[in-house]
């Protein structure tokens, strides 16, 4: 299983990677891929350059087995799109399940999305509850 955690890292911290962490042991993931946004469609514009936020993950991961560093969206012009970015996935690691991580505020939003129903046949949701709001909780779809 393959994990997937996007966002604008701008910068990454501590938060993301012990989340990331908890939730990789929990679920038992091969690999989690944390995914700089090129153009956030949610969120204000990241005020770091894409190549800042991107040393910045690869620095701040490296020395975590299983962490790996995604440009794939980075290298991808406008926007970004979760639905695009899962079926780039898809076609590089066919045979993988995906569960694409996010937290409570996100998913409270996930209707709202670029193409929700395309997103849950793509991938698995693992929703994340900031500390003193629960444990994580996965929700298969």
């Amino acid at each position: 299983m393959i994990g997937i955690l996007g966002g604008t890292f701008d910068p990454i911290h501590n938060g993301h990677l012990r989340t990331a962490l908890d939730v990789m042991q929990a679920v038992g993931l091969e690999q989690l891929r944390f995914i700089p946004l090129h153009g956030p469609v949610h969120r204000d514009q990241p005020q770091a350059c894409a190549e800042l936020r991107l040393r910045m993950v690869e620095a701040a991961i490296a020395e975590q087995p299983g962490f790996v560093a995604d440009d794939r969206e980075l290298r991808r012009a406008g926007d970004s799109y979760t639905v695009d970015t899962l079926r780039d996935l898809h076609r590089d690691f066919p045979d993988q399940p995906l569960l694409l991580l996010m937290g409570m505020d996100a998913f409270s939003g996930f209707p709202g999305w670029h193409k929700p129903d395309e997103i849950l046949r793509l991938a698995h949701l693992v929703v994340m509850r900031r500390p003193g709001e629960s444990n994580i909780s996965a929700a298969a779809s």
